[in-house]
């Protein structure tokens, strides 16, 4: 009782002490509450217990929060102030809380947008605000920009469509961008293919990985991989400001099978420039074409994921061709190796043929072939002895034989003529004419 009654005598002494002070804004934004000087005659010495003095010295808190919640409803009162109320009120300050921007509402074309994946390659892609320019500056489809970020293989720039909703540990919502749009650059702005296609096919790798070999390719795993989450690149984005070139070509030929390509020549007229052949049916005409494209047309951009979905199942059914073919050669390779030693022929025929081309190519590099001289042989004159009857008479006979065969030859053939019909008839035909014309001439 003797507390409680001490907390009202405390009370009262405040009501009574402190009147309602003057309040005066500061250029800090703060409420500051002007006080007089304090009085030299402070209260540092001690009190008697029981007076008022050190009830309030005693409750500090409690004074000080009835003031600053009852200050206000109270009415001034006229009694005089004191040396310790003025200390009191001394310096204090009253802050205010300041609440933050509001946070840029989507559009509902960014919360359907999904992830998209670009990659930029060309003289233009090293100029990032050009790139920026072209897509998200000034784009209403866009909360949150983001910065560019360098890896090792070049920079890449995440900016975000929509948030994303959640908690932290106490408790409160709070929300994150979703950084679903995606811009990657090399540091080599004119990339060769050989250090493009990794890249391209990192995320392949990935996929093959989680789809059962077993799965052929179909219309429902062709949906789930054109799906707005999908890892895959959307489009590789050429950005020039040439025309094309020899090697701008073999680069689009290149890569035109593994990921969709769309050239953009900023500052010039596209319709004069033809494209090349399998690049992607996306072809914009200007860089509004192109941020409408990716942004505010989802027919636009369902094709392209389309494209680059028909791209990795192309690349994953050449890959399992080219591994199967190489389980056959190792499974024949471990049948020979496992073969019985004996003379191979087949080995037999490889070294022989390597030895050959190892000979011919080290007698080459000798040049010391000879050409073998041309040997013009000369008839010989014929020997004839014409006392010699006797060798006369046995060549005269020994053309007996091929005679009598060739007249043998000769007189068959006529008689297998003559035992056609129609040479028959032609025959008697002609002998009846031949008859008729005689007997006329007589």
């Amino acid at each position: 009782m003797e507390y409680t009654s001490t907390i009202s005598t405390s009370t009262s002494t405040i009501r009574t002490l402190h009147p309602r002070p003057e309040l005066h804004y500061s250029n800090t934004n703060s409420l500051v509450i002007a006080s007089q000087p304090s009085s030299p005659h402070s209260s540092a010495l001690p009190s008697p217990p029981g007076s008022p003095s050190e009830s309030i010295s005693s409750l500090p808190s409690v004074g000080s929060s009835f003031f600053f919640s009852s200050a206000a409803a109270s009415p001034p009162h006229s009694q005089p102030h004191s040396d310790h109320a003025r200390e009191s009120t001394q310096g204090l300050i009253i802050p205010f809380l300041t609440l933050p921007e509001a946070l840029p509402r989507p559009t509902q074309y960014g919360k359907t947008l999904g992830d998209v994946r670009l990659l930029v390659i060309g003289d233009g892609a090293e100029d990032h605000t050009l790139v920026s320019s072209l897509l998200l500056d000034d784009n209403e489809d866009v909360v949150d920009a983001g910065t560019w970020e360098e890896t090792s293989d070049g920079f890449v720039l995440r900016a975000s469509t929509d948030w994303i909703e959640q908690r932290d540990a106490h408790g409160l919502d709070k929300f994150e961008p979703s950084r679903n749009f995606e811009i990657v650059t090399r540091h080599d702005i004119q990339s060769n293919a050989s250090s493009l296609l990794p890249i391209i096919h990192l995320p392949f790798h990935s996929l093959v990985e989680i789809i059962d070999r077993r799965c052929q390719p179909s219309v429902a795993l062709s949906n789930l991989l054109a799906s707005p989450w999908t890892p895959i690149y959307t489009a590789l984005i050429i950005l020039s400001s040439s025309g094309p070139s020899t090697a701008e070509d073999d680069l689009i030929d290149t890569l035109a099978p593994h990921i969709p390509v769309v050239v953009l020549r900023h500052g010039l007229d596209q319709t004069r420039f033809p494209s090349r052949p399998h690049m992607s049916s996306f072809r914009p005409s200007s860089a509004f074409a192109l941020r409408n494209g990716f942004f505010r047309s989802p027919e636009t951009l369902s094709s392209l994921r389309y494209e680059a979905a028909e791209r990795f199942l192309r690349w994953r059914e050449v890959e399992r061709a080219v591994e199967s073919l190489g389980a056959s050669h190792r499974e024949t390779a471990q049948y020979i190796s496992e073969k019985k030693p004996g003379w191979d022929k087949a080995k037999w025929e490889a070294e022989w043929e390597i030895r050959f081309s190892q000979d011919v190519a080290t007698r080459a590099r000798e040049d010391t072939i000879t050409r073998r001289p041309d040997r013009v042989i000369k008839p010989s004159a014929p020997c004839i002895d014409p006392l010699h009857l006797s060798s006369l008479v046995s060549l005269s006979l020994s053309l007996l034989d091929p005679v009598k065969a060739r007249l043998r030859k000769s007189m068959s053939k006529f008689l297998e003529k003559l035992s056609d019909s129609e040479v028959q008839v032609v025959l008697l035909g002609s002998f009846c004419i031949g008859f008729g014309i005689g007997l006329m001439i007589r």
